[in-house]
């Protein structure tokens, strides 16, 4: 993941545009199995994908009730008090769980953010790195809430089946087989983190809720409420607001993905600014492939290109960057 240094991507403010500024794809073609339909589908997520690495997906084919209910276990959960919330803290070697993001120094920037995290259950073998073997520790539940671990597991089962489809579709948009993906996702590391965003400042331009930043994974299935506070710079520097649309996920790139396809697609910097004055939940599911994977440009691109663009990196020694020594939850 890469996080922005530069003071203009903190205080832009984003402008209000036409909805035609990222793409809206509807997945129903591609879920129907039509092949001219999947090919024009695939082709518009692409187009996407090189001009501003997001999309809205509409007609995804994940239930609303699925969605509605892992919300409401969500804000559930956010409402307990904070002891009760901290019986589900995070650890620096179990990082699962309940975090209070805007106590644990990631930024001095960013702050009023909350989270939890839930990975694929995979077990940790001898053989693999030591330093990453919290990445495999089962997933902790908030003690009480049954519901909570109900609703969330059958959701991250959803985003599962979505994802699968996704990365098809992604492969397909870069003229490659539909399934060249699929061997870097025997294990994956998938990722579902249900986020709780307070208001900031709207007259403190610096100030954010998340700092401008791209993704680390190949992609991203955002469902976000609709209070917004999501922001995207385009290819020319501009930040755009990124609003929610009703039913519609919103589907970004992240660096694997850009690194797999040499730069053809793009991994972008977003950010979140909650100036509403409400409460503010979102759920992205990271679609992380395998932890012992190793991502570099695909060998197709790069005898096209002359020269792999991104050096090789580890999934899982990537991933523990989001493990910050200090995980208080106080």
């Amino acid at each position: 993941m890469a996080r922005s240094d530069d003071e203009g991507d903190y205080v832009a403010r984003a402008h209000e545009v036409g909805l035609t500024e990222i793409a809206i794809v509807d997945f129903a073609p591609f879920l129907s199995g039509d092949a001219l339909g999947r090919r024009r589908t695939a082709r518009a997520i692409a187009e996407a994908c090189h001009e501003i690495g997001f999309f809205y997906l509409t007609n995804h084919g994940v239930p609303a009730e699925a969605i509605a209910d892992v919300r409401a276990q969500s804000e559930a959960f956010f409402n307990l008090a904070p002891a009760e919330r901290a019986k589900s803290a995070a650890t620096p070697d179990w990082y699962r769980g309940w975090m209070d993001l805007s106590k644990v120094g990631l930024s001095s920037r960013s702050r009023e953010i909350e989270s939890y995290r839930i990975q694929t259950d995979h077990p940790w073998v001898g053989d693999q790195d030591a330093k990453t073997r919290h990445l495999y520790a089962p997933n902790r539940w908030p003690p009480g809430m049954p519901a909570f671990q109900q609703k969330a597991t059958a959701y991250f089962e959803w985003m599962t089946r979505l994802a699968a489809h996704l990365r098809r579709a992604f492969a397909l948009g870069l003229g490659l087989a539909e399934d060249r993906f699929e061997p870097y996702y025997a294990n994956p590391l998938y990722q579902l983190t249900l986020l709780h965003y307070g208001s900031v400042d709207a007259a403190d331009a610096a100030a954010v809720n998340s700092t401008p930043h791209t993704d680390e994974g190949p992609f991203t299935i955002l469902w976000q409420d609709a209070v917004g506070g999501l922001e995207v710079k385009r290819r020319d520097g501009v930040w755009i607001a990124a609003p929610p649309i009703e039913d519609a996920f919103v589907i970004n790139i992240g660096d694997m993905m850009m690194w797999w396809s040499n730069g053809r697609y793009l991994s972008n910097l977003h950010k979140v600014r909650n100036t509403s004055g409400r409460e503010r939940y979102s759920i992205p599911f990271f679609a992380n492939p395998d932890g012992e994977a190793i991502i570099a440009p695909l060998p197709e691109f790069v005898a096209e290109d002359g020269e792999a663009r991104y050096p090789p990196a580890h999934v899982a020694q990537r991933m523990m960057q989001f493990a910050p020594k200090d995980v208080r939850a106080s």
